[in-house]
């Protein structure tokens, strides 16, 4: 396989509602017996290790509190995430579905690089059927980075499938950060404006190719293959 195609969830791939928010505010409340809420719109973009970082200190626990509870905390927000998914309303934004087979189908590796701990990214993407395409990630359980979160995807590419990177990755996102983190990793960046930022948005974080959405397959394809 000689190209490598890394996605990012929320945003990019799919829209709706879901429980993962709510999960923070029950994981913060099991642990600290601490109100927490968290607005879904003013963290888009951010890993769920950063998200509980931040928002934590803002509360005045302790860096080393936090980092000392970490695994605490994703295990209760995998919990509260498990009891919401049959609920949410979660759905594939037009054409992903299409492009994902398409590109399965070629000689192309599929991967997810996301803020979302690996166990809800893969609950929500079970619930879609979508799951079963990807072959490696980097997840928001792994590294607060989402910049080490690409090079992790391209890691294990290279460790179980002998993907060699050479200027042959692509990294879809929908925010500034997945623009970014792109960069940084070496890989080129797409991004996508069917999230909450504009095209300038995404262009002046270093986007390399720009698309209102995924409807237009070959579209796309032309960019990767």
């Amino acid at each position: 396989m000689d190209k490598l195609v890394l996605f990012d969830i929320d945003g990019t791939l799919i829209g709706g509602k879901h429980g993962h928010p709510k999960s923070f505010g029950d994981a913060i409340k099991a642990i600290h017996n601490i109100d927490f809420e968290v607005d879904w719109r003013d963290v888009q973009g951010m890993t769920d290790q950063q998200i509980l970082t931040e928002g934590l200190l803002k509360k005045g626990i302790s860096k080393e509190i936090i980092q000392e509870n970490m695994d605490k905390y994703m295990i209760e927000m995998k919990k509260s995430f498990n009891k919401s998914i049959v609920n949410s309303t979660i759905h594939l934004f037009e054409g992903v579905k299409d492009l994902i087979i398409k590109l399965k189908s070629g000689d192309v590796l599929l991967g997810l690089v996301t803020g979302n701990l690996v166990s809800i990214a893969q609950a929500k993407l079970e619930k879609l059927s979508l799951w079963k395409y990807f072959d490696v990630g980097g997840f928001g359980s792994d590294d607060i980075s989402r910049t080490v979160l690409v090079k992790l995807a391209i890691k294990r590419a290279e460790e179980n499938f002998g993907f060699k990177f050479d200027n042959n990755v692509f990294l879809f996102g929908d925010a500034p950060q997945d623009m970014k983190a792109g960069k940084e990793a070496g890989v080129k960046t797409i991004g996508v404006t069917t999230g909450i930022y504009s095209k300038e948005q995404l262009e002046n974080a270093g986007a390399d190719f720009l698309l209102e959405d995924l409807k237009n397959t070959e579209k796309v394809l032309k960019i990767i293959l």
